[in-house]
């Protein structure tokens, strides 16, 4: 995706890493602003209104976690990505909790920031809300949607699947951003057969656009269907996504230590822990997520 010239505010007391992460992200055309620490980053924050954020953190400073706060107070619709050198992933959920879009454990990669980027703005535009329905009359609800591998559809797929969804779930938002990245991992490493090394790399020489093209294109892949199927009771929320790729050993998923995978596979992590329950079944192709409110 190109950036078009988003502008980013790096908050940063190492003067390393503050040059490391403006040098990198200015060489792929991001406008990159930097500030010392938490008072400094604030008021630049309020200045410069930057649409990222990339803010250092640590468990043993409670101002990491006001400014955090304050940051996505003064803008709701701010999008904060946390770096930080604390594996710890009740903390890592703690900043998600608190605002963060994302959360890199250092030392930080380019790959990991242009990749994180990347993925926040899909996220955006999944969670852009249409109307919201009148749920109170909706005692029950089935149905089945079947899609294909534009990956663009998905905030439309997601707003057809969730539209009474508020009845059992009040954060709708944190619900399309967990299904939102279970049917984007069924499009791309299920049913376009991307796997997670490729994806990295072309995000990193800014090619990710181009590969899924190519494999959408590709007669391998271009009559693969996703499959979603909603059910939604008084007090559960169900969804069975298929795929029909290959499918994969889905066990090393849940044997990871889960800030192994922070960055590239933050969004299951997020999934894992919204969802009551998430289950792989078969061959690795098919994922039943159930909500209970």
């Amino acid at each position: 995706m190109k950036n078009n010239r988003q502008s980013i505010l790096a908050i940063e007391e190492d003067l390393k890493t503050r040059e490391f992460i403006n040098q990198g992200l200015s060489t792929h055309g991001y406008t990159v602003h930097s500030a010392m620490g938490a008072s400094e980053g604030l008021k630049s924050f309020l200045t410069i209104r930057p649409e990222f954020v990339i803010l250092s953190v640590s468990p043993l400073s409670q101002g990491c976690m006001t400014i955090l706060r304050d940051i996505c107070e003064a803008d709701p619709h701010a999008q904060v990505i946390t770096i930080s050198s604390c594996t710890d992933d009740t903390y890592a959920m703690e900043c998600i909790r608190h605002g963060a879009a994302d959360y890199l454990k250092k030392p930080i990669r380019l790959k990991d920031l242009t990749g994180s980027i990347e993925r926040i703005n899909n996220r955006r535009r999944m969670l852009k809300i249409i109307s919201e329905p009148d749920v109170e009359c909706v005692q029950a609800e089935d149905k089945i949607l079947v899609f294909g591998n534009d990956i663009r559809d998905l905030p439309y797929i997601l707003n057809q699947a969730l539209c009474n969804a508020r009845k059992v779930c009040r954060d709708v938002d944190m619900l399309k951003t967990a299904l939102g990245e279970i049917l984007i991992n069924a499009i791309e490493h299920g049913n376009l057969g991307i796997t997670r090394e490729e994806k990295v790399l072309a995000i990193a020489e800014d090619r990710y656009e181009d590969l899924l093209k190519e494999r959408i294109c590709d007669p391998c892949y271009a009559l693969r269907k996703v499959t979603l199927k909603v059910h939604m009771s008084d007090n559960e929320l169900r969804y069975t996504v298929t795929d029909q790729g290959d499918g994969f050993d889905c066990r090393p998923i849940f044997e990871d230590e889960p800030h192994i995978r922070m960055g590239s596979g933050l969004g299951l992590f997020i999934a894992r822990n919204f969802f009551t329950t998430l289950t792989y079944q078969g061959k690795g192709n098919q994922v039943v997520l159930i909500y209970k409110g």
